[in-house]
Formats: C-alpha cells, structure tokens, sequence
C-alpha cells in the first residue's frame, strides 16, 4: 500500500515552508540542540521550554482504516449484516464500511512565561473520506458502493505544561505534568449523500467518526517523565481525555485515557531514531444524534471504543548549520499490534504524521 502517494502533502508543504520562510529571521541560539531532545513526534505535550523561548509547530497526520473487527476478530460483509440495528428501519445493519482515511494538519504554539511554566495553543484541521457498500433492504443483495467526505477546523486545545518537583526523577530524570481544554470549534452537523438501502441517493447527517469535533469542552491531563543519558533518552506519558457534557445534540463521546512509553537513540547530534509503544483505552457514546439513524455500524453509540495497542517507528532531524539552524523535522509511522473493539469497527492500518518545528 503505498501510503505516502495519498498523503495530501501540499497544504503540509506550504505550511511548513511559510513558517521556515518567517523563522529564519530569528535567533539561531538553538543552532546546538540535539535531534533527541524532543520525543517521537506523535507524542504531543512532551517538553517544556526555557523562560522567555517560542516554539512553532506544524504536523500533518494521516490515518487509514481498512477492514472491520468485532472484538479482537475480523469480520466480514456477511458477519456485519446478521447485526442489529438499534434504529427505526431494518432490523440489522445494513451499509458497512470498508476503508476510510482521515488527514488532519496540526498546527501549535508554546510559550514559557517562566521556567516553571510552559503555555500551548493547538488548532486542526481535519478531512475524512469514507467508503461503504450498502446492501438492498429486502433480500441483501448488493447495491452499490460510495463515498462520504467531510473537511474543515478542528477542535482546539489549550493547555499549560507545568514543572512536578514532588515526584522521584532519578538522575538526570525530570518530570512535567500538563493540563489541558479542548474547545469545541469543530463541526458536529457534518452531512453528505449516502446510497440508503431502498437504492436512493439522499443528503443525512454523517456518522460520529466523520464529524470534525466533539461538540463538547473536554478535560486533557497528562503527566509526562523523560531521562536524558547522553547517547539515548527515553521517557513515558500517561494522558485522558474527559467529556464534561452532553453536546448541543445530545450526545457525549466516549473518555479516552493512554500510557505510552519510548526510548530514542542518537545516531548523531543531527539525527535520532525512535520506537515507541501506546496502549490506549476508549468508551463508547452516551446518547445519540437524532439525525443519526442510519443502518451503518458507525451510526450505532454503543458500537465505538475499545482498546488498542500501537507501535511506532520514527526519526528527528535537526538542522545545525546555515539557516537550516535550529530547524526540527520528523517522521514517524505507527500501526496497531492489538485490537479489541466495542462491537464492530473499523480496523486501524498505518498512521503516519511528518512534523516541523523551530523554538528561538
């Protein structure tokens, strides 16, 4: 599969390169930092800053879904439509889905008004494309396959990564911990036309997995440890995402929390190389959409969450020299080792985010 051709790079590159156009008017004090003082760049919230020091961000993620898995176990068209559909219509389900590819372009900002404290802004942009194949109401044939897109901001987050003296660090071990607000500037109306099972094209609102947000504030903490010994550094995070209220349409996303853990080596001061390991857990939706009612698995609350397990390979370059200097570029490609999903889903295949980034 040849990931990197569907990358929608453009906006990635034009970001990127408008940011190191401005960037390279700055200091180039950090000219000496190492390619391994950051952590994989999947791993958000991982370091905090010296008084007075910016730092700019760009990160382009894509994550492809292929398949479906009920549980632990793959599951097949067949397998999906003997399921029951908890709406009006049908009584199992009747569209599944087959593939589908989110694309979010990350951009951030961290200050440290202290050396005790470290602020962060965080805004995406999302675009979701999914396919399904919907099946006849009567009898199960086939009818079709098509395509549901969905595209705009993100929600944003706000946080403040602060400095934890109480807790054993070892030595050269230091730990931070971060908490964080999600704003929920992202769309939860998000619609498109789907093939309905009566073989009729219509406009309906998309499932929750195509909506852009959560439609709700959400509550990020996170603790975070890292130890520095010379040649490699490793470190660990645990982190939550809490749900404070229902939404405006009556519905709440699961909670999520993660422990995730990696060891980084230095091949030069330049470049590093990096593995990591996550373990997240998810939970399911608390009430419903109305406009949501379609005979699709990703229309059912109680068919999302679950647990997951992902490992990550990844590289951190870093420019030394011209005005390359204190530049940060970073590629890092993730994939599941583990799957146990609430009722059938989607599986997860490769993750992929490419990242940018200049402190002065």
């Amino acid at each position: 599969m040849n990931i990197l051709k569907n990358l929608p790079g453009a906006r990635l590159v034009v970001t990127a390169v408008a940011t190191l156009t401005l960037s390279t008017a700055f200091s180039t004090a950090f000219a000496d930092a190492r390619a391994i003082d950051h952590a994989p760049i999947g791993v958000m919230a991982d370091h905090m800053h010296k008084a007075g020091e910016w730092m700019v961000s760009v990160r382009h993620m894509q994550m492809q879904m292929d398949g479906n898995r009920n549980g632990r176990n793959k599951a097949s068209d067949a397998d999906i439509l003997q399921i029951a559909n908890s709406h009006s219509g049908p009584a199992t389900l009747k569209v599944v889905p087959q593939n589908m590819t989110m694309d979010m372009t990350m951009l951030g900002m961290m200050y440290a008004p202290s050396e005790d404290i470290t602020l962060m802004v965080m805004a995406n942009y999302l675009e979701n494309q999914m396919t399904a194949t919907t099946y006849a109401m009567m009898g199960g044939a086939k009818l079709g396959t098509f395509t549901t897109h969905s595209e705009g901001l993100g929600d944003t987050t706000i946080a403040a990564l602060f400095k934890v003296g109480a807790l054993p660090a070892g030595e050269n071990g230091k730990w931070h911990g971060s908490f964080g607000i999600s704003l929920p500037t992202g769309s939860i109306k998000q619609a498109d036309s789907i093939l309905t099972p009566m073989n009729m094209k219509m406009v309906a609102r998309l499932p929750y997995a195509m909506q852009l947000g959560s439609g709700t504030y959400d509550v990020k903490p996170s603790l975070t440890y890292t130890a520095d010994k010379g040649s490699y550094v490793y470190g660990a995070q645990i982190n939550a995402t809490l749900r404070l209220d229902d939404n405006s349409q009556g519905y709440t996303l699961g909670d999520k929390a993660s422990a995730e853990a990696w060891v980084m080596t230095s091949f030069s001061d330049q470049l590093s190389g990096s593995l990591r390991l996550k373990a997240e857990t998810s939970g399911d939706i608390d009430g419903q959409d109305a406009a949501i009612d379609k005979p699709v698995q990703s229309a059912q609350t109680h068919m999302y969450g679950g647990e997951r397990v992902h490992l990550g390979l990844g590289f951190n370059v870093i420019g030394h020299h011209g005005w390359l200097a204190g530049h940060r570029f970073a590629f890092e490609a993730t994939m599941p080792i583990y799957e146990d999903l609430n009722g059938p889903q989607m599986s997860q295949d490769m993750n992929l985010t490419l990242g940018y980034q200049k402190a002065w």
